[in-house]
Formats: C-alpha cells, structure tokens, sequence
C-alpha cells in the first residue's frame, strides 16, 4: 500500500474576472486545491462558468487560509 503524499497543496478561491470589471467585486465562485510547486499561481486562469453572468468567464485564482475553506 502506498504511503500518503506529504506535498504541501495550497487552498484558492477561483473569482470571475468579467465580473471584477464590470462591478468591482472580488466575487469567489470557486473554492480549489492546487500544488505550488507545479503550478504558477498567479498565472492560473481557468474558464469556468458564472452563476451570476450565467455564462462561462476566466477566472482566477486567489490564495486563501485553510480556515477559509468550509
């Protein structure tokens, strides 16, 4: 059986940047877990769908503590 992973993944929330323009609001829709080290935060941009546009924008990732994710 194979030990678990000890990498130390990260907690973001995923907000709609079309939204961030239009209103001004930092609206997080997403909550995730990436990996830092394989992935460039600040660079990731997903396109993921919009309850409130209702419809498919980029979003991007913000990082958040692990007490934010509930």
């Amino acid at each position: 059986m194979a030990r678990p992973s000890r990498k130390k993944r990260a907690f973001f929330a995923l907000y709609c940047t079309e939204l961030m323009e239009s209103e001004g609001k930092r609206v997080e829709n997403y909550k995730i877990m990436l990996n830092p080290t394989n992935t460039n935060p600040k660079e990731f941009t997903a396109r993921k769908y919009c309850p409130r546009l209702r419809k498919h924008t980029i979003h991007k990732a913000r990082q958040i503590s692990r007490s934010q994710n509930k």
